[in-house]
């Protein structure tokens, strides 16, 4: 029966045989003469005697178990011989060791093999379940760039299909499930790969300025410093108002209420706006944190090389969406064809046509800038667009009665779809007596606008006349005046059809 000795080693308490007391107690010894000349000693030490106590809770089996000989030479073999960083500082060995048996541990401690790492969940540093931390630990990543990563494949995933979308987190709940948590501290150890060597407790105890020193300095890195700073407040600038301008569009309703063109093509969608916003200001952020590097000096490492990828495919994953979305746009409005229709009417006795838009316009709002182009709904996932037809009146003195012709326009990705398109496009119309009310289609997100417009000509007798009420219109575009020889010209585009007149 060995006698035993209770210590207290980095704030735990452990039961020592009384050789296994010798042996770590001469070793703290040497280490504390190694390290006497170093400013940061007494924490370098305590660093030591934590990593000292979270080995030998490994090597103990219960709280009333016993540290050997043995068991106190095998960590001192993991910690490091002192002698291996000081060639005056005599080798530290048991007191009963001989020299066979110190070169046997000399050797021992240099083929010393590094912590093998395994896969576990940090639970220490979880958000979830702790998956991207252990998965980080594995591979030795940041967890924060696998968490960006993932986040960015599920959006760039969602702008194509749910499904796989769904299979990633699908994936993590599964990890979560396989994936042990490291509750132990060998668990945590192995799940780290950390070295609990004497050589890498210096190192990490050494202060930061004497592992990184800055390169800035002389003529030329004054020079590059005041062109980061002005490309650098240049990008922070732009940053600001395209942001700022990005706001104001959303939220703008008087002067162009640009989310209502949004819905009125389609594209009033979450990805559409996320993918905008990627694709206008990562390019920028970029920038921003390419300009602080250099202005500090810091090194380009692993993980901004790794911030800089996922930023990349961010970037060029919101590109191949929005222009797969202008692609098809155009290649669905790559031909127009035109087809004119004639509308019967009954014989109106009136010397007056009148034409109105159908329904109460008091709960319909003209769009800003744009007085062709009605909408209705106070929220945005209500609203409901309108194109009004342009309507132009000829007089014709061959005529007895009013005649109505409406002129339409297709667009598809060839011209024998886009001529069926034409032929096949009705406007909606009641006659009452004189009246004619106009029924145009209403467009929202489930109906988008394909560009289709119609265009109604009024051909009246030379003693009858026509009233058009507001908000239809002869002409919705703006006039455009110019002057020649002191003469004032307005003109008028039908359509490209120009007419041009003197005041």
């Amino acid at each position: 029966m060995k006698p035993t000795v209770r210590v207290s080693i980095g704030g735990l308490a452990f039961n020592l045989e009384e050789g296994a007391y010798r042996i770590l107690d001469n070793y703290l010894t040497s280490l504390k003469k190694h390290f006497q000349g170093n400013s940061e000693s007494d924490e370098i030490i305590g660093d030591i005697e934590i990593r000292l106590s979270e080995l030998l809770q490994m090597r103990i089996k219960s709280n009333d178990s016993a540290v050997s000989e043995a068991d106190a030479q095998d960590i001192i073999n993991i910690m490091g011989n002192p002698k291996d960083f000081d060639d005056n500082q005599d080798a530290f060995t048991s007191e009963s060791a001989t020299p066979k048996e110190n070169f046997e541990y000399s050797q021992k401690n240099e083929q010393q093999e590094p912590y093998r790492k395994k896969l576990f969940r940090d639970k220490d540093n979880k958000i979830l379940g702790g998956v991207f931390s252990g998965l980080g630990h594995y591979c030795s990543i940041d967890p924060t760039i696998l968490r960006i990563g993932i986040v960015g494949l599920l959006l760039f995933l969602n702008f194509f299909s749910f499904r796989g979308a769904g299979t990633i987190i699908l994936a993590y709940i599964i990890l979560w499930i396989v994936m042990p948590a490291a509750k132990s501290f060998s668990q945590k150890l192995a799940m780290t790969g950390a070295d609990p060597s004497i050589v890498n407790i210096e190192d990490r105890s050494q202060s930061a300025s004497l592992k990184h020193k800055s390169s800035a300095g002389g003529c030329l890195g004054v020079f590059i410093n005041i062109i980061a700073i002005f490309i650098l407040t240049i990008t922070i600038i732009s940053i600001i108002c395209i942001i700022l301008g990005l706001i104001w569009l959303y939220f703008d309703t008087e002067l162009i209420s640009f989310p209502n063109y949004l819905s009125l093509l389609g594209f009033n969608t979450v990805n559409f706006k996320i993918a905008t916003v990627l694709v206008t200001l990562i390019p920028l952020f970029g920038l921003l944190c390419l300009m602080v590097k250099i202005i500090r000096r810091t090194p380009f490492t692993m993980r901004t090389l790794a911030s800089f990828t996922i930023g990349l495919i961010f970037w060029f994953g919101a590109i191949f969406y929005l222009g797969n979305y202008g692609f098809k746009f155009a290649k669905n409005h790559r031909d127009m064809a035109i087809a004119t229709e004639s509308i019967s009417i009954d014989s109106i006795k009136s010397d007056t046509l009148r034409i109105k838009l159908q329904g109460d316009t008091n709960t319909i709002y003209t769009q800003p800038n744009n007085e062709g182009m009605l909408y209705k709904g106070d929220k945005m996932k209500y609203r409901q667009m309108q194109i009004l037809p342009e309507i132009i009146v000829k007089e014709d003195s061959a005529l007895s009665n009013f005649k109505i012709e409406i002129r339409k326009e297709a667009y598809a990705d060839e011209m024998y779809k886009a001529e069926e398109k034409a032929k096949s496009m009705h406007l909606k119309y009641i006659q009452t007596g004189s009246l004619i009310n106009i029924d145009p289609e209403w467009y929202d997100m489930d109906n988008p606008w394909d560009l289709q417009t119609y265009e109604i000509i009024v051909s009246a007798p030379s003693n009858k006349k026509v009233i058009i009420e507001k908000p239809l219109k002869e002409s919705y575009r703006m006039d455009m005046e110019f002057t020649i020889n002191n003469k004032t010209f307005r003109r008028y585009d039908y359509n490209s059809r120009r007419h041009y007149y003197f005041d």
